[in-house]
């Protein structure tokens, strides 16, 4: 059944109740009018007949016909009268005088649909103290017909008149009386999606005031406890995944986000361990407030540096602080570890704890090996860094791809434009169900080898090519998908998002963008300047906007509420965990709860047995992914 409005039932009923009382009223002053008309006839009629009577009885007396027959014919050729009739007492017609009634002026449809009386009057005319004869006057209706046209016709106009007006003005008055309720609608449609204001509770309607302020107290409500939920969230993942000394990373993060830098095989990785040794005897000599303080800039210092280097930073005990890398090269990864030595050193320069403590960075690159082989690594560079003096590195390389041969094939990929896409299904929960598919970059090597984004797209962003990299991936993946039932996803660079021009190039090429999915790091867009503004853009221009990565913090699930993206993809070191770990599990769930609240997908990544997709399901994810699925042809 076709919804209507409440402004739009309201308007009818009031157009109804106008009409019902402009047609009662016109059909009233109608009738009065007619009835008036009616008896003004009659009387005319009757006052006329009086007088002739009177003119005529010395004619009668006299016996002159013809004076009679020209008072008549005098009186008739006025044009006011109908008929006009003399009867002797016998019953013997003396004389008649009748004209048809033919009216000018209103339209026959009129006259026939009101019809009106013409009564007669009748008088009798004396000769002497006899009756000499009855006369009938009957007044022609013409003249009242065009007075009952004009007056029908004034009415009708006024009448008209005073509905519009009334009618504007009971439009005008439901429109400022009834505005709070589309303020209302506008209030809870804004509440669904995350964002919460407040009525004006003050209205000249109690009724509508007092639904006001129930909205406002709804909505108040409603914000507290979406506040008080990602206030848990964000602690839930403080404590587990944090240091509470230095608020960085703990050792147990930073082993899930090694394992998921890891999984795809061909990925650079890489890893630095900035160790402070000798905390005891600074402990010892300057209390525990002194090696707190040393911890504390150590923390700092490295939440910058990894930053800049667009890595995670966390502390692994002690005085050990570490920075991965996901998608790096030797000579990053070398300035980094060098930066850290210098930064290292500097700190104890200024706390002036040189005396008591020494600084090292060992590390070390691998491209898919084991978490524990490139941990061991690192710390064999770090025991070979500390042999050297304070700020010394070490650095360890695995069997990454030299980067003059990565370069040399990533320009020869993007020259022939020969990007290679493989297409994983991401998987609805708990069916199963195909949601969509996710495309993965590839390009291939001069040995024939399959290297992955996460191998060359830190080169690319480094060699300010990555958005020419990413709208040839784009162009790929929307010629495969253009034409099938399949919906597609991509991941971009936030970098390319804030390119001049990509956003215009891209609503271009896509026509129908709800079938592409963009997949950033939310990282990435907020640390990319107009990356924010053109990714609005885009999701304005209908495309929906995933989240990639996704991990918890601070400030990540206020962003979600800003941004409104489709979806989010929880980060897969996360995901693994839902089976050993308690309180990622219950960080899991309340995260999905959020989600689902403000309209959000949340799907997991990073599936690689059943058991984790079932335990996945059954804390709330509305999708999953990983390599438990392997690839699939567009469908």
């Amino acid at each position: 059944m076709k919804s209507v409005s409440l402004k739009t039932l309201l308007v009818a009923l009031l157009a109804l109740a106008f009409l019902l009382l402009g047609g009662l009223l016109f059909t009233t002053n109608l009738a009065h009018t007619r009835d008036f008309l009616t008896r003004q006839l009659q009387t005319h009629a009757q006052d006329t007949a009086t007088t002739l009577a009177l003119q005529l009885s010395p004619a009668f007396q006299a016996n002159d016909l013809a004076a009679v027959t020209n008072t008549v014919d005098a009186l008739f050729d006025s044009g006011y009268y109908r008929r006009i009739a003399l009867t002797a007492p016998s019953g013997r017609v003396i004389l008649v005088r009748e004209i048809p009634v033919r009216v000018q002026g209103p339209p026959d449809w009129f006259i026939r649909l009101v019809p009106l009386a013409t009564p007669s009057g009748t008088a009798e005319s004396l000769a002497g103290w006899q009756r000499a004869a009855v006369i009938e006057v009957r007044s022609h209706p013409g003249y009242a017909y065009r007075q009952l046209w004009q007056t029908t016709r004034s009415i009708t106009l006024w009448t008209l008149a005073l509905g519009v007006l009334s009618a504007l003005l009971a439009i005008w008055l439901l429109r400022r009386t009834l505005r709070p309720l589309g303020d209302m609608e506008r209030l809870a449609l804004h509440a669904a999606e995350g964002r919460f204001e407040q009525l004006p509770e003050a209205h000249p309607i109690r009724e509508l005031g007092t639904i006001s302020q129930a909205m406002n107290r709804m909505s108040a409500s409603v914000e507290r406890m979406l506040g008080e939920q990602r206030d848990l969230v964000e602690k839930l993942q403080h404590e587990l995944y944090h240091d509470d000394l230095t608020g960085l990373f703990n050792r147990a993060y930073m082993l899930s986000a090694t394992d998921a830098a890891l999984t795809e095989p061909g990925q650079s990785v890489g890893l630095a361990i900035l160790r402070f040794g000798g905390l005891a005897e600074l402990n010892a000599h300057q209390g525990r407030a002194g090696g707190d303080a040393l911890v504390r800039a150590a923390a700092s210092v490295t939440s910058v540096l990894a930053a800049e280097f667009s890595g995670v930073a966390g502390r692994l005990d002690g005085g050990q602080f570490a920075v991965l890398l996901d998608q790096t090269q030797e000579a990053t990864l070398s300035e980094l570890a060098a930066r850290l030595g210098e930064v290292g050193a500097q700190i104890l320069l200024e706390l002036e704890a040189q005396a008591h403590c020494d600084a090292h960075v060992g590390a070390a690159l691998a491209t898919g090996t084991r978490r524990a082989t490139l941990f061991a690594a690192a710390d064999a560079a770090l025991r070979d860094a500390r042999l050297g003096p304070t700020g010394s590195f070490r650095l360890v390389t695995g069997a990454a791809p030299a980067a003059g041969d990565l370069r040399k094939t990533l320009m020869t990929a993007i020259e022939q434009n020969a990007f290679l896409l493989e297409w994983q299904p991401v998987l609805r929960c708990p069916d199963q169900g195909l949601e969509h598919f996710e495309a993965y970059a590839r390009i291939r090597s001069a040995d024939g080898e399959l290297l992955p984004a996460g191998a060359f797209v830190h080169l690319a962003e480094e060699m300010g090519l990555i958005a020419t990299v990413d709208e040839q991936v784009v162009t790929h993946a929307w010629i495969a998908l253009d034409g099938k039932q399949s919906v597609g996803a991509v991941n971009l660079s936030a970098r390319s998002l804030a390119s001049p021009g990509f956003t215009d190039w891209l609503r271009q090429l896509v026509q129908t963008p709800a079938q592409l999915r963009l997949e950033l790091s939310l990282s990435a867009v907020l640390a990319t300047p107009g990356a924010l503004a053109a990714l609005t853009t885009l999701e304005a221009a209908g495309f929906p906007i995933v989240l990639d990565r996704f991990v918890p913090q601070l400030d990540t699930l206020a962003r979600l509420r800003e941004i409104r993206p489709h979806g989010v993809k929880v980060e897969g070191a996360l995901c693994r965990q839902v089976r050993d770990d308690a309180g990622t599990r219950a960080l899991l769930v309340t995260l999905c709860v959020h989600a689902r609240e403000l309209g959000i997908v949340i799907g997991a990544t990073g599936v690689e047995r059943e058991d984790q997709r079932e335990a996945l399901c059954e804390l709330g994810f509305d999708t999953v992914q990983g390599r438990l699925y392997g690839q699939r042809e567009l469908i």
